[in-house]
């Protein structure tokens, strides 16, 4: 009974663009990130979350960048003013406590392994340097770019920043599908995501995840009721630029993007239902990519961590002699 209990508890309910990406690169990670979220051992929980959390120093400096922008327009939002010449040290604050942050994260995990962590990396001050170079240039050229500069000219009145954290129902679970910023141009609604960095043109998939901005709209009270009156839009870094891509939302645009999200959620609960109450992770699938194991906190402790295309074969080998005895 107590198994049930724990396995209902743990059943996946919500849904991110981030949770699906992880799912499809590694559903293995995915599990150590989300599938423990409920365990009654708050320690356990923190220091999983942390070493699932563990980032290279490029993505540090990429998550700083987006705090710095989100910041710039929460100032602007509330009318207060913005020091240009302090950018470089916030940035680099965000930076330097990341990694500080990071560093007891690699201590608890060499006393977990008993040798020295294979993510243990020094990261000296000409390359913190050079980090908060580009993003200081990613920064000042977001800022030249639409919406954004018509929204510090004031030429955008009607705007307001979003929380990507902020939960939307669909049946019985919460979707994180809120945009970074939203705007009234006309009659039509704006939607916007930023992404620090990515491909020019999203793909078909990536197309439904944008429209999923349209549910998180249709249920704020206030906002038009109809999918022809919302535009999604990315902002993304891509070949030393940022370019920006649109498309007008429709009915079964969204429709598509919902279906989409089911699956997905239907995707997890097969991943959890397989996991199973003893959280068996040997039942995971391993990463698609050995390239995806580069930067994950879970390199010195997982099978393919070493090896992927053994480890895969060796747990392809388990399954097989599992169904054969089955």
């Amino acid at each position: 009974m107590e198994d049930k209990r724990t396995t209902w508890v743990n059943k996946p309910k919500a849904w991110s663009v981030s949770r699906r990406t992880l799912m499809e690169q590694c559903p293995r990670a995915w599990a150590l990130k989300y599938g423990f979220a409920r365990r009654n051992t708050r320690t356990f929980n923190r220091i999983l979350t942390e070493v699932s959390d563990w980032s290279s120093p490029w993505r540090l400096m990429l998550r700083a960048l987006r705090g710095v922008i989100i910041e710039r327009l929460e100032l602007a939002s509330t009318g207060k003013n913005w020091s240009e010449k302090d950018l470089a040290s916030r940035i680099r604050f965000r930076i330097i406590g990341s990694l500080e942050r990071q560093r007891g994260t690699t201590r608890i995990i060499e006393k977990r392994i008993g040798v020295s962590s294979r993510l243990k990396m020094k990261v000296g001050k000409q390359e913190i340097a050079r980090l908060v170079e580009i993003a200081c240039h990613r920064f000042n050229a977001v800022m030249a770019c639409e919406p954004i500069s018509s929204i510090l000219e004031g030429k955008i009145t009607d705007w307001f920043i979003a929380d990507r954290l902020e939960k939307t129902s669909l049946d019985r679970y919460k979707l994180h599908v809120a945009p970074d910023i939203a705007w009234r141009k006309g009659r039509r609604w704006h939607l916007l995501r930023l992404a620090m960095q990515g491909g020019k043109k999203p793909g078909p998939e990536k197309v439904l995840e944008s429209m999923s901005m349209v549910l998180w709209a249709l249920s704020n009270s206030g906002m038009p009721v109809l999918a022809e009156r919302y535009e999604v839009s990315s902002l993304t870094w891509n070949r030393g630029s940022w370019r920006k891509w649109s498309m007008t939302a429709n009915d079964e645009q969204v429709k598509a993007a919902t279906e989409l999200i089911k699956l997905d959620m239907k995707a997890m609960c097969d991943l959890h239902y397989r996991l199973g109450p003893s959280c068996d992770l040997s039942q995971m699938p391993l990463a698609t990519n050995s390239r995806n194991c580069t930067n994950c906190g879970h390199i010195d402790t997982c099978p393919g961590g070493e090896d992927l295309h053994r480890a895969r074969l060796e747990q392809a080998a388990l399954e097989m002699a599992k169904a054969t005895k089955s």
